[in-house]
């Protein structure tokens, strides 16, 4: 719905959908701010198209397109991974092998590495090294190694010990999983199809008429 998008007010609209799935979900804090940062980065957009900077607008404007385009996916992608745990999205996915075992990892590897993050952040800190834009502006060389060198080293193992924990509980069993939650298609879920497969068809037939 986002590529076939005829305009501004459309994907606006989207992203209105988005907050009230994300409320319904229980993540309501998530949405509103989200939803606020979508409302300032299209206020700060609309406000520098009445500006003539040259290059400088062309380049504003691609940036606040990319912008407007992946806040509402990024949205629903974190309302995703914050209400969905592993088992239960391994249960749901169950028939659908090559897929589930790359989001189940995706899944777990997030957390991780967010909580890695903040580590980061507080060893930095505690060394004088502030990681922010301002902090790299002033220091690119050493936020750079104080920032980017541990969090690739903290990947790498915490992939490692994914990797370890997945063979470990059994992610190369061919026998069929079961799960103490039961997964089923429910009337929310086919309310939730149908709206989105009315927003994409409504995204197709605006796109064609424009």
């Amino acid at each position: 719905a986002v590529l076939f998008s005829p305009g501004l007010p459309f994907e606006a609209g989207m992203m209105a959908l988005a907050v009230v799935f994300g409320a319904l979900c229980g993540k309501m804090r998530l949405s509103i701010a989200m939803f606020a940062l979508y409302c300032a980065a299209m206020g700060i957009a609309i406000a520098l198209a009445q500006v003539n900077l040259g290059i400088f607008s062309t380049l504003f404007n691609s940036f606040f397109l990319l912008v407007r385009k992946v806040f509402p996916c990024g949205l629903l992608a974190a309302i995703i991974v914050s209400t969905t745990q592993v088992n239960e999205f391994m249960s749901a996915f169950s028939k659908m092998r090559e897929v589930t075992i790359p989001f189940a990892v995706m899944m777990r590897y997030v957390p991780a590495i967010r909580e890695d993050w903040g580590y980061i952040k507080d060893a930095m800190r505690m060394r004088g090294v502030s990681p922010t834009l301002g902090g790299f502006l002033r220091r690119p060389g050493l936020t750079v190694e104080c920032l980017y060198v541990p969090l690739m080293m903290s990947a790498l193992n915490v992939a490692d010990e994914l990797s370890c924990a997945s063979v470990a509980r059994g992610i190369e069993n061919p026998a069929p999983r079961t799960c103490y939650l039961h997964i089923e298609f429910g009337i929310a879920d086919a309310a939730v199809a149908v709206v989105a497969a009315a927003v994409l068809a409504t995204a197709i037939v605006l796109r064609g008429l424009a």
